[in-house]
């Protein structure tokens, strides 16, 4: 136990539950690998002895899914554990663990056959006509030699002797432990919330998103208590390496690339890594990219987003044909920068697309793990030592792709402008009896003398602020006005307020 306190692992004990009630495909090497159930659903667990004495270990593996449709992907293959008990379980000879994802849900193929570094571990038949083979591989590897690392004395060795990596029965061990700028700019003109329809009075959101399914946490039932070492959480998927804890991040989130040109005449466009957590969201559809939102990147694993930008009115965008773009000032996909999947999308359980604005926040877990560098960090998030309310013309910031004063639906260059605070009272005022219904608690509004602000596509960005050179999010782009062709930015506009949500999104935030 010592030995992990200094590690500085995480324990978290999820419930486990195992399925009943469905036949599972039969099982070729039971010691290495088993089926794990949640909420009636099926995930893999397997668990390896990798070779210390490698550079690179490849575990490579094979499975039949029953059915001729092939799904969009195979699937997903990754580690359990945090970067130190990766270390020391491969210098220790112990087991590696890995969780299967499927890729159909409903769907449990048959694992067929598991390669180390191109060797046959496990093998077995395919599953008959019609199935369809899907193939996954993930590669550890490491930059110093690690054979030579002392063993641990009070824990006996798996054989190194084939069948090597044949363990003891999984009833007879329990799984491992796993274990936040510059000056502010000018004033631009318009950044483009909104869609072409209007809200009642001049009210609406930024995109017309429904409800896609939600999908539940799910509950784990923990090992028996007489093994050695406690449960392994195995949801999250994978947890981010270094970064596990808002803590952590601190120390990183919130600080821009240095900027030899910080704005272009008129303060407006985005130099590529000045807001490194600025994030483009797109709607796959066919072979397409649409541009739908903007979002904010608030942890390795983790982006923030409007909920209406995914469900309002007959809108139901799914996470599986959603595209995060990050470390790009542009919207070009193919320009330098980083793209990723959406494995999981959550909305706020307080959501209402009748007033969307009190909770209309939406995370994405990111199918893949971004390096962060000069051109993709996470935004702080508001903590306890920052204002809670924010006092009348307290300076703020906005940036997006969304609609400029000219009409133009996207800009090709993200925009940012300055906007003030105002207060309720304020905001309530400005608008329409209809509209102030959308001023709640739980909402910000900010307003800029110039008219610049957010416009159609701009829902989701972040309402930031510049805390002594730390930038901070505080808010969600969630409502304006709008007149018959264009953005009314003459008006308020409303963003819920994260700061008033954070437990929630501490609770349900990925790292």
């Amino acid at each position: 136990m010592c030995q992990l306190q200094r590690l500085g692992f995480l324990i978290t004990i999820l419930q486990i539950s195992f399925i009943n009630g469905q036949r599972l495909p039969y099982i070729a090497c039971p010691g290495i690998f088993r089926y794990l159930g949640h909420q009636n659903e099926y995930i893999g667990h397997l668990k390896l002895i990798l070779d210390s004495n490698s550079v690179e270990n490849e575990v490579r593996i094979e499975m039949s899914q029953p059915g001729r449709r092939r799904p969009p992907t195979a699937g997903l293959l990754n580690f359990l554990e945090d970067e130190d008990s990766l270390s020391y379980n491969l210098r220790n000879n112990e087991p590696i663990n890995y969780r299967i994802d499927f890729p159909t849900r409903g769907v449990v193929p048959k694992l067929t056959r598991v390669m180390l570094n191109g060797d046959i571990v496990c093998d077995a038949e395919e599953l008959p006509p019609p199935s369809i083979r899907l193939s996954l591989s993930r590669t550890l590897r490491t930059t110093t030699p690690l054979a030579a690392v002392p063993q641990r004395p009070d824990r006996p060795l798996w054989s190194r002797d084939p069948p090597r990596n044949f363990s003891r029965d999984y009833d007879e061990q329990e799984l491992p432990q796993r274990t936040r700028p510059q000056q502010p700019p000018p004033p631009p003109r318009n950044i483009g919330v909104y869609e072409e329809q209007e809200l009642p009075q001049g009210n609406r959101p930024l995109q017309t998103p429904p409800p896609p399914r939600q999908q539940p946490q799910p509950q784990w039932r923990p090992e028996p208590e007489n093994s050695v070492r406690p449960a392994v959480p195995l949801v999250p998927p994978v947890q981010s390496f270094p970064f596990q804890t808002i803590g952590q991040l601190n120390g990183i989130c919130g600080r821009e690339k240095t900027i030899q040109t910080p704005f272009i005449h008129g303060g407006n466009e985005v130099e590529r890594g000045q807001l490194p957590w600025m994030t483009a969201l797109f709607e796959q559809v066919g072979k397409e990219y649409n541009f739908l939102c903007g979002a904010t990147l608030i942890s390795a694993r983790t982006v923030i987003s409007a909920a209406h930008c995914f469900r309002f009115g007959s809108r139901n965008l799914p996470a599986e044909r959603t595209t995060v773009s990050l470390g790009r000032n542009s919207l070009d996909l193919f320009g330098p920068g980083y793209t990723s999947g959406v494995s999981r999308l959550l909305l706020h359980e307080q959501y209402n697309p009748n007033v969307y604005t009190d909770a209309d926040l939406a995370l994405l877990q990111l199918t893949d793990r971004p390096v962060f560098d000069d051109y993709i960090k996470p935004i702080c998030l508001w903590n306890e030592n920052y204002l809670l309310d924010l006092p009348s013309g307290y300076k703020s910031y906005v940036a997006g792709w969304g609609e400029d004063e000219k009409g133009n639906r996207n800009t090709r260059l993200a925009k940012m402008t300055d906007t003030d605070i105002i207060t309720h009272s304020e905001c309530r005022g400005n608008l329409s009896a209809e509209n102030a219904r959308f001023i709640t608690s739980h909402t910000i509004c900010a307003s800029n003398a110039l008219a610049s602000g957010p416009c159609s596509g701009d829902s989701g960005g972040g309402l930031m602020l510049q805390e002594q050179d730390i930038w901070m999010l505080r808010g969600v782009v969630s409502a304006g006005q709008r007149m018959i062709n264009r953005c009314n930015l003459t008006l308020p506009v409303i963003y819920t307020d994260v700061a008033k949500h954070m437990e929630w999104l501490l609770k349900s935030m990925w790292f």
